[in-house]
């Protein structure tokens, strides 16, 4: 008799999700081995250099996994991208030089004046994202789901970027 292949759905905290989020997960056959992962999550994020972002909006994860276990506490590897619609809002600061003459005098003094401007878009964005964690999940029942997910992007004017190691924790239910 073949394995029933087990579904879950469950509540992310952090991860590829970067705040919140809700995921469908499916082995491709029984409760260990190959699934995938599909989800919707909220993003938030504040980065600050030579300028001021924050970025905040809606992703979709996509991933393939792996569960390594015959019972229900599984090694859980993972790959995928998360990608989404942004609010992206920065401040960027210059300095300017201006010349001042104090009491009327012809001197070469200068005074340093910081000027902001603020703009705000709304862009495609993504990330790629591993999952390494640990996972209980029986083939009916709680599911619980908790480890790091490292992320990196190519750079490019799309490319969000977030810790190179972010926790995750999620709680649901299989069946």
């Amino acid at each position: 008799m073949a394995q029933r292949k087990t579904h879950s759905l469950s509540v992310e905290l952090l991860g590829a999700q970067t705040i919140a989020g809700i995921n469908y997960d499916s082995r491709f056959k029984g409760n260990s081995g190959l699934g995938y992962r599909v989800g919707l999550g909220y993003g938030y994020g504040n980065t600050s250099g030579l300028f001021d972002q924050k970025i905040n909006g809606v992703g979709v994860p996509l991933e393939l996994n792996y569960l390594l276990g015959k019972k229900n506490s599984k090694l859980e590897l993972g790959f995928g991208a998360s990608l989404g619609v942004y609010q992206v809002k920065e401040t960027i600061g210059y300095v300017e030089d201006t010349w001042w003459y104090p009491g009327g005098e012809n001197t070469d003094e200068t005074s340093l004046k910081t000027y902001f401007y603020t703009s705000s878009r709304t862009q495609f964005g993504y990330f790629f994202f591993g999952d390494i964690g640990y996972r209980y999940q029986r083939p009916n029942g709680f599911m619980f789901r908790v480890g790091v997910s490292p992320s990196f992007n190519f750079g490019d004017k799309y490319g969000l970027s977030k810790a190179a190691f972010f926790p995750y924790i999620g709680f649901g239910w299989s069946f």
